[in-house]
């Protein structure tokens, strides 16, 4: 028998490396001992560590001390994981039967909108409506189940400000058969959140036009707190019959590497709310089984111990107020250079990111001639600011 010449993956070609990850690397590799790391989305000291919170450490310390065995997580989630997330997302927020809620546990944030997607899919959805610009996976991760993306402007790069009217007047022209991706609190990449007024609007229209709403809820607790946080989501919750959200525990658990979120759908009736959970556990099964149960099992032993809640509340409490001192030390730098006030929109924004009115050209050059590393589009992460580097900062961003 002649030995084949061609192999399945002879003509597989090598993906360029993605942008973010590769400038992880680039700054690792980077020799120079005044580098700032402005790049990749976690939360850090000021001495440039993501520590495991306090919850954290005691909940893992008291799972391993009780914990009898390894067997699989139920497909829902791990016991008395999606109760507790689902209070602490919906709160008081009514709904026309609370049973028409349901939750499944997910592998991180990203797999929860991925889920999400593919029951959109299998609905058959039309198109996918999101602000532009957008956190750079949502678009990979709809159109990976096969959807179609539209992005519409709804913010100035230049300006640092929201301009909605496009945005809205293309969420108008959405029907029943389509979705509209919104950030929660703390949108990625811009700091931008909605406003009371758009939100509004958009309620009215998803009301009038009968189009779903699918809110990625990634920084709850980051903006201002963990009640105010979820306002819109429970706003929507109250006045929408359908309704879909993800979520995730990544940032303000500090639970990154442990993949922990849930994706939530509410709908008409209790028969629809089965339905889509069964449809979700069903794609979950087709994809990666059964959910991973170390991440939830932490979360839902802080949720359930007034001791443990009441530590991680106030541990993320200090570090959302060092996110908007960040904010506030980065316009107040920026005056005291020729760039004066322009940066003043940063402090006007939420959580961890804001988009840097610079090109991808100037970012290269912040990158090779002053040891600065942040996204292409412009996007910084605020937690890569301190005391000692935040005058570098400003004066290479009015150099370039």
């Amino acid at each position: 028998m002649e030995k084949s010449d061609a192999f399945m993956f002879d003509n597989l070609d090598t993906l360029p490396e993605d942008p973010l990850l590769g400038l992880t690397q680039a700054y690792r590799n980077d020799p120079r001992e005044e580098k700032i790391d402005l790049g990749v989305g976690v939360f850090k000291t000021p001495d440039g560590t993501t520590p495991i919170m306090r919850a954290v450490k005691e909940a893992e310390r008291r799972l391993t001390a009780t914990q009898q065995t390894k067997v699989y997580a139920p497909p829902v989630s791990v016991p008395g994981y999606i109760d507790h997330l689902s209070a602490l997302v919906f709160g008081d927020a009514p709904a026309s039967d609370a049973s028409c809620r349901i939750g499944v546990q997910a592998p991180g944030g990203c797999g929860a909108l991925r889920l999400g997607a593919e029951l959109l899919a299998r609905r058959g959805a039309q198109r996918v409506l999101v602000g532009a610009p957008t956190w750079a996976n949502h678009i990979p991760l709809m159109e990976a189940a096969g959807l179609r993306v539209e992005q519409e402007p709804f913010y100035n790069k230049a300006s640092g400000t929201q301009e909605t009217g496009d945005f809205l007047t293309a969420v108008e022209q959405l029907g029943p058969e389509d979705c509209l991706l919104l950030h929660g609190a703390c949108h990625n990449p811009t700091g931008a959140d909605l406003s009371s007024d758009d939100a509004n609007a958009i309620l009215d229209l998803a009301q009038r036009r009968g189009f779903l709403v699918f809110i990625d809820v990634a920084y709850h607790g980051f903006a201002q707190d963990l009640e105010a946080d979820m306002a819109m989501v429970r706003q929507f919750a109250a006045g929408l019959p359908e309704l879909m959200i993800s979520y995730s525990c990544s940032k303000n658990f500090g639970l990154y590497r442990e993949r922990t979120g849930a994706i939530f759908v509410q709908g008409q009736s209790e028969r629809v709310a089965m339905a889509a959970q069964s449809h979700l556990i069903n794609i979950a099964r087709g994809s990666y089984s059964m959910p991973p149960a170390h991440g939830a099992s932490i979360v839902a032993e802080i949720l359930q111990a007034d001791d443990l809640r009441k530590d991680w509340r106030d541990e993320l409490s200090t570090m959302a107020q060092t996110v908007r001192e960040k904010r506030v030390m980065l316009v107040a730098a920026a005056r005291e250079t020729a760039l004066g006030e322009a940066l003043d929109f940063v402090a006007q924004q939420n959580g961890m990111f804001s988009l840097i009115p610079v090109s991808k050209e100037q970012v290269s050059v912040l990158r090779e001639d002053f040891g600065i590393y942040m996204a292409g589009s412009g996007r910084i992460n605020l937690c890569g600011l301190t005391e000692a580097n935040v005058g570098q900062f400003v004066q290479a961003l009015a150099a370039v």
